[in-house]
Order: C-alpha cells, then sequence, then structure tokens
C-alpha cells in the first residue's frame, strides 16, 4: 500500500495512516499489534526533499526524526563563532506505509526514530 499525504507541520494535523496507525508532525503513534514501516519526506523548499525511513512498533508512540538537515551562520551572542541552525520544513508527507513485522533495523542504518 502506498499512501501520500502532505500536511505542513505548522498545523499539527493528524494523519491517519492506516487503522489505528497516525501521525502528528514528526510523532506518529501505532496502536496495533504490528510493525508499520513508512518513509517520511520533509519538504526542504525549492524542490529539495530529504527522506528517512521510520519503523513504528506495535503499541508505540515514535519519534520519526524528519527535517532538512542544519546551516551554519555567525552566533546572535558571538559573532566569532558559527552556530547550528535547523533548516526549515515546508510540509511532511508520509510514503509506503506497510506492515513489517521482521526485525526492526538498528539505527541509524536501517530505520530513524525512538519509541516511547
Amino acid at each position: 500500500m502506498t499512501l501520500v499525504l502532505s500536511t505542513p507541520p505548522a498545523t499539527a494535523a493528524t494523519v491517519v495512516l492506516a487503522p489505528w496507525v497516525s501521525c502528528t508532525d514528526f510523532w506518529c503513534r501505532n496502536e496495533t499489534d504490528d510493525t508499520y514501516r513508512v518513509d517520511v519526506v520533509s519538504n526542504c523548499g525549492f524542490g529539495a526533499e530529504r527522506v528517512v525511513r521510520a519503523y513504528l512498533p506495535a503499541h508505540r508512540t515514535t519519534s520519526v526524526n524528519g527535517g532538512c538537515g542544519s546551516r551554519s551562520e555567525p552566533c546572535s551572542d558571538d559573532i566569532t563563532g558559527s552556530c547550528s541552525r535547523p533548516n526549515p520544513v515546508f510540509g511532511i508527507r508520509y510514503d509506503n506505509v506497510v506492515i513489517d513485522d521482521s526485525p526492526i533495523p538498528p539505527w541509524p542504518f536501517g530505520g530513524t526514530g525512538s519509541s516511547f
């Protein structure tokens, strides 16, 4: 099953990926007995996208850690130093939502996120 939905992060809208599986911004909740695999696509502007694969374990809330990387710029309190600032995210889309009950690959090589 492929699902393509888009929502800007500022709206904090809940997107339903499957029955009892939903995401809001960069957090997903899975209320099922299965693990879901989903590609989280961040719109970084100017046609640039960043894709991370997330695994949503059964009965967990998971941070999917999407984003558009960071940039260096002069620090406001010390102009001689350089500070890292996150690049803006203009929208989030969830692609390729599938049940994947195989063992979750170790982070960061096969997936992203932390669960609680």
